[in-house]
């Protein structure tokens, strides 16, 4: 299957949205008597229409699917219609806006993918690795269902028999560096099936750089602070600090240094920005657990909407661990049309994976690879949703070190870019600043489906680098680099209110942090902050000014929430009002009518949804 690119940015790129945000598929064009199906926990509604039209297949939400015989969560739709391009699956909230990828294809809705289906028994082809490199061998499992007869085959070599599964040991006696190809055909009454795989062998030995072209910041960030580089200890991802320590710290970052507070704008934005990373690992995962901040509360306690709507895990914003293990190709976080999920970062240092992932977990967890290319493409998503293995957990409360350094104001007249480096820090939990603001994730990376060992961290060590985003830009990361912030002053493109830096192209240039070992010859130099020292007494608080005259009130088309910004939550207020559900603040109906029509309807929602997607770019109202 192939994703769209430029469809995968859409939906990834700046919506704000509770609902269950996906990967798209491939535009296409139905036919009548096509057969749609999707595979959910409760009856699914299919909702389709024709792009850029009113035209759809019934009113919202759709129509109920059938069930199909003989499956516990399977259900199918026939498409009545050779006109309609888009559809969305509903029921139990709802999906993004999807383009219709054709006959007998499956949505998955709790991974967010659709896959090849037909309700007629063709073989089945499963293999244990699909492709990917190795160390010294690969041992792969072939299974077959359903088929009749079934082959493998070795570099095009002779047909091998299966019946029902069969293991194999592939590559032992290959050269580091070359590959070895798996071909498997099934076939039955229905049909034949084919897949094939490739598998090849990676070069032996440790590195001696990264590839990153400029020194860690130093100041008051800090890379692999007191030449800690994390520990090996089995940690339970379940949402709690506990099973972590300060030995543990690989990447030290600044509270409030997130780009809204270099802008002059208010900042009616939620907060991204990191703050520290721990690592460790055991014989089976990796695990990674990284703190983030929202100190608003004490630096604009005035701007309520990031305040009263709780913390990043609500929203759908691309997260990045690059991962450079030394034992595999080396990406820059490319792919063939730019860069991976069209978040325009690269990176100096080196890669050969890349784990994926939304802040609220409707988007992967995805682990990618680098190919021979050094690119990351859908082909190289050698494992995705619940085939990683990948575990994340979130909660919040105060930090591992019990403190939370950084710089206290926000504005441009008072903030610049990189003025966290060697600034004077203070402790926001001083300051009164509430700890349930802040939060963290866990996550843990199965060793195996990174292609290396815990020998491997303990003998050469490995590097990782964190990229926070929204959507279609770098927000943050740790280690920090500041092309996080260089455009942070500029106003965004679509909405002068907010940060350029939402949707500028950032290129990292700092060295990776390392987990296990520093590099044994030309080491990244490790990096302390400097002993945290409180402020000087702050100043009596100046007199308000007064109170400006209010200026005339302004017709916002779409903002029906008037937060001053329009995402698919005001979609979600539009149905919630016209289902006559209460609401935690009324609507403005003013800005919600953008069919012009003078009532509110599932329509205005359904425009507002499309415009967040850039299905449209304005709303009929405005024509």
């Amino acid at each position: 299957m192939t994703i769209s690119k430029k469809l995968l940015a859409i939906i990834l790129a700046v919506i704000m949205t509770v609902s269950v945000v996906t990967v798209a598929a491939v535009n296409a064009s139905a036919a009548a008597g096509d057969k749609v199906y999707c595979r959910a926990s409760f009856v699914p509604n299919c909702y389709m229409w024709k792009n850029n039209t009113q035209e759809n297949n019934q009113a919202w939400p759709g129509v109920a699917m059938t069930k199909v015989s003989g499956e516990t969560d399977v259900y199918c739709y026939t498409v009545p219609d050779d006109k309609f391009d888009m559809i969305i699956f509903n029921g139990n909230g709802q999906t993004g806006d999807l383009s219709y990828p054709g006959g007998n294809k499956l949505y998955d809705y709790a991974s967010g993918t659709w896959e090849d289906y037909s309700a007629d028994p063709v073989p089945v082809i499963s293999v244990s690795k699909e492709g990917g490199s190795f160390k010294d061998s690969v041992d792969v499992t072939i299974t077959v269902t359903d088929a009749d007869s079934a082959y493998y085959t070795i570099d095009s070599g002779s047909h091998v028999s299966i019946n029902g599964s069969v293991s194999l040991t592939l590559g032992a006696d290959i050269a580091e560096g070359a590959s070895v190809k798996l071909d498997i055909s099934a076939t039955n009454s229905y049909g034949t099936v084919t897949k094939s795989f490739t598998y090849k062998k990676r070069t032996s030995g440790g590195v001696d750089t990264d590839g990153s072209t400029s020194e860690a910041l130093g100041g008051n960030y800090a890379t692999n602070p007191n030449n800690g580089y994390g520990a090996r200890k089995t940690i339970t991802v379940d949402g709690d600090k506990s099973d972590w320590n300060s030995s543990m710290l690989i990447a030290q970052g600044v509270a409030n240094d997130d780009p809204r507070v270099y802008a002059k704008w208010a900042m009616h934005e939620i907060a991204v920005d990191d703050y520290a990373m721990y690592a460790a690992w055991d014989d089976t995962n990796l695990y990674i657990m990284y703190e983030m901040a929202n100190v608003q509360d004490v630096v604009a306690p005035g701007e309520d909407f990031p305040l009263t709507q709780g913390n990043l895990w609500i929203y759908n914003y691309p997260v990045f661990l690059y991962i450079y293990t030394g034992e595999g190709n080396i990406t820059h976080g490319e792919t063939a049309g730019g860069t991976l999920w069209d978040t325009g970062t690269t990176v100096d240092a080196y890669s050969d994976h890349v784990v994926a992932f939304s802040t609220n977990a409707s988007n992967g967890p995805f682990i990618y690879t680098a190919n021979d290319d050094g690119q990351l493409e859908p082909d190289t998503l050698v494992t995705k949703g619940a085939s990683t293995g990948i575990n994340i957990k979130w909660g919040s409360g105060k930090t591992l070190s019990g403190k939370l350094m950084g710089m206290e104001n926000a504005g441009s007249s008072k903030r610049t870019s990189g003025d966290g480096v060697n600034g004077t820090p203070v402790d926001f939990y001083n300051k009164g600043h509430k700890a349930s603001m802040d939060m963290f994730y866990e996550v843990s990376i199965p060793l195996k489906n990174l292609d290396i060992s815990a020998s491997d961290i303990e003998t050469n060590g490995i590097g990782i680098l964190k990229v926070s985003t929204y959507g279609l830009s770098g927000m943050d990361c740790l280690p920090y680099d500041l092309s996080m912030s260089d455009n942070a002053a500029k106003p965004y493109s679509m909405d002068a209110s907010t940060s350029a830096e939402k949707e500028d192209a950032d290129h990292i240039t700092v060295p990776m942090a390392r987990i296990g070992k520093a590099f044994s010859s030309n080491p990244v130099k490790p990096t302390d902050p400097p002993t945290p020292t409180q402020a000087p007494t702050d100043p009596p608080a100046p007199t308000d000014p007064p109170k400006p005259t209010d200026p005339p009130v302004e017709i916002v088309y779409g903002d029906a929430d008037d937060d001053g910004d329009i995402s698919v939550l005001d979609a979600t207020y539009v149905q919630r009002y016209e289902a006559g559900i209460d609401l935690p603040t009324p609507i403005n109906t003013k800005n919600a009518d953008v069919d012009g029509d003078e009532d509110i309807t599932i329509i205005d929602a359904t425009l507002i949804q499309r415009f967040n997607a850039g299905v449209i770019s304005k709303f009929p109202v405005q024509k």
